[in-house]
């Protein structure tokens, strides 16, 4: 019976992960396009049955587990994947998260099952911890990925910053400066750039754009630095002068930053010292001098 229920568990995950997959790789335009579709009984029957059947059961299960979960936690989760670039909606990561809580334990039971004959209590224990796993893989892959793109983007702001200086003190305006930076420099930042000179192009304040800037991408120097630009464009002081000096400052930043890493160093080294190199150095000098005296007590 473990069995069969762990095989039909696994079973009913895998054909989720794989329809919820088909449906996140569908092109979107044509998702938008079957939405705005008139539904009819004979277009209904002419859908896939993983739209039919799995995705409503999989948009009720989330829905239900996001109404579940803290709303600070919902919020956070949320923020991360604005910052991890949005690679997926908040819906879907908790899609994500609730399917493999569900196939890492139905796979671990399964396994199990066939090597034993009757259900025992660490089977349960093991189960509970391969869900607790499961829904916590999706959201340690979403803090190394938020973590990664963040040191991608601060590696890359002294250039970007001294590119759109270089640019308005030669007579650019603020917008085509961020355009050469996009054009110029590859990387998340210049996408991000793009993305807000999209939004500046269709209508959109600038300030509101550039705040929405520091927003998704959640690094302080590019809020201090958009923080700068507002007041500059405010107050009506120079642009370059500012620019100028946010360069600088960042600059300053980084060499106080590789300063601490390095100072933070020795301290780091204790610990691989105490627990690998001072054994073997025991070992190297005391181990012959204890071999002697166990002869000699021998003897």
């Amino acid at each position: 019976m473990l069995a069969l229920i762990a095989a039909v568990a696994a079973f009913v995950s895998a054909s989720s992960l794989l329809a919820w997959f088909g449906g996140a790789m569908r092109n979107p335009v044509e998702a938008r396009i079957s939405r705005l579709a008139p539904v009819g009984s004979s277009s209904a029957m002419k859908a896939p049955f993983s739209d039919r059947v799995f995705m409503p059961v999989l948009d009720g299960l989330t829905s239900g587990l996001i109404q579940l979960l803290p709303h600070r936690f919902v919020s956070r989760v949320s923020r991360q994947l604005l910052a991890a670039g949005s690679p997926m909606t908040t819906q879907a990561f908790f899609t994500l998260a609730l399917l493999c809580g569900l196939a890492f334990p139905a796979a671990g039971l399964f396994f199990l099952a066939r090597s034993s004959d009757g259900v025992a209590g660490w089977m349960i224990v093991v189960a509970a911890f391969l869900a607790f796993a499961g829904f916590i893989v999706p959201y340690t892959w979403l803090r190394r990925r938020v973590r990664l793109r963040k040191l991608t983007i601060w590696r890359r702001l002294a250039d970007v910053f001294d590119m759109v200086t270089v640019c308005v003190e030669a007579g650019l305006g603020l917008d085509a400066a961020m355009r050469q930076v996009a054009a110029k420099l590859k990387g998340p930042f210049s996408d991000e750039i793009s993305l807000m000179l999209r939004q500046v192009g269709m209508g959109r304040p600038r300030r509101e754009a550039l705040e929405d800037l520091a927003y998704r991408v959640d690094v302080p120097e590019v809020t201090t630095f958009v923080h700068a630009i507002v007041q500059a464009e405010q107050l009506g002081t120079s642009l370059g002068r500012v620019l100028r000096a946010q360069s600088l400052s960042l600059r300053v930043r980084r060499r106080q930053k590789a300063e601490e890493m390095a100072r933070r160093a020795p301290v780091k080294m204790v610990f691989p010292l105490v627990l690998f190199i001072m054994p073997t150095f025991f070992i190297v000098t005391i181990g012959p001098m204890f071999v002697h005296l166990t002869e000699y007590l021998k003897d």
